[in-house]
């Protein structure tokens, strides 16, 4: 496997941050945002399709010529370009912009996601805040970093708290709330009082990777390019992503996208998967 390094963080994520620019000239002028409903129900707007345009330009023209020729696999690719894509020995697999929904609700929790993937393990992320350009970043054996301000701010997931203070949980707004209840509840018996707060985008698994949440539990249905670039950050921060059978996610190997359940978590992930409801 070839080794990514600082360089390469940098260079993705001024990629990430191109996007952003543009992401926000449309996201200021709502006449642009032409918003229109794909065959699955999701919405889609010109800035994902500008964003995506942007992005793919930017990592071809990337100075590692084994990096600039690779496929890219984005949401919004066209899906003839993605003919044949499990032979591909590595991808890029991008979100141009994650958390449409947010974007149309106007609240400011949408990201681009980039992720480098080298056979089926993502090894480069970017998450990116197109609204204050600030960025979680990380490669494997590169430590992950918080990126604000051109500083470069490690990251490390929290332990448990021994206090007792409540255990705290980033989740989804729309999706899995009833098996979202009958975890919190299972947890609160095993684990001690959780308390919950609502967030957009991979940001909820780049809040456990940074320490401010200690579990992201997700019922609803994701996609490979919703994950891999937090998954990234928050294995390089000492956590962990896993399926309900406590398995990492792998990457392209399968005939579909689609993502089932996952437990992003910083500590003790056995005790939390123990409370993954039945």
């Amino acid at each position: 496997m070839k080794a990514v390094g600082r360089d390469e963080m940098a260079a993705v994520l001024a990629v990430a941050a191109e996007a952003g620019r543009e992401i926000m000239a449309i996201y200021a002028d709502e006449a642009r945002w032409q918003v229109r409903d794909k065959a699955d129900d999701s919405p889609v707007t010109a800035a994902d399709l500008a964003a995506h345009a942007v992005i793919e330009h930017g990592l071809r023209a990337l100075p590692w010529p084994w990096l600039a020729a690779l496929p890219v696999l984005s949401e919004e690719s066209p899906p003839a370009q993605l003919a044949g894509r499990r032979s591909w020995p590595a991808c890029w697999l991008v979100d141009p912009l994650d958390g449409t929904r947010e974007f149309i609700a106007r609240n400011g929790e949408f990201s681009v996601n980039i992720a480098l993937v080298l056979g089926d393990e993502a090894v480069l992320g970017v998450v990116l805040s197109p609204v204050d350009g600030s960025a979680y970043v990380a490669a494997r054996d590169q430590g992950s970093f918080r990126v604000s301000g051109g500083d470069w701010a490690l990251l490390h997931v929290s332990l448990l708290p021994a206090d007792g203070s409540p255990l705290r949980l980033t989740v989804s707004r729309r999706h899995g709330l009833e098996q979202l209840a009958a975890f919190e509840q299972a947890v609160a018996a095993r684990l001690g009082p959780v308390e919950r707060h609502p967030a957009g985008s991979a940001f909820k698994i780049c809040a456990v990777a940074e320490g401010r949440a200690d579990a992201y539990p997700r019922f609803g249905p994701t996609s490979e390019w919703d994950t891999a670039a937090a998954q990234v950050v928050l294995e390089e921060a000492g956590g962990h992503l896993l399926d309900a059978r406590g398995r990492r996610f792998r990457y392209n190997r399968r005939d579909t996208l689609l993502n089932a359940g996952f437990l992003a978590v910083g500590a003790e992930p056995v005790q939390w998967l123990a409370c993954w409801p039945a």
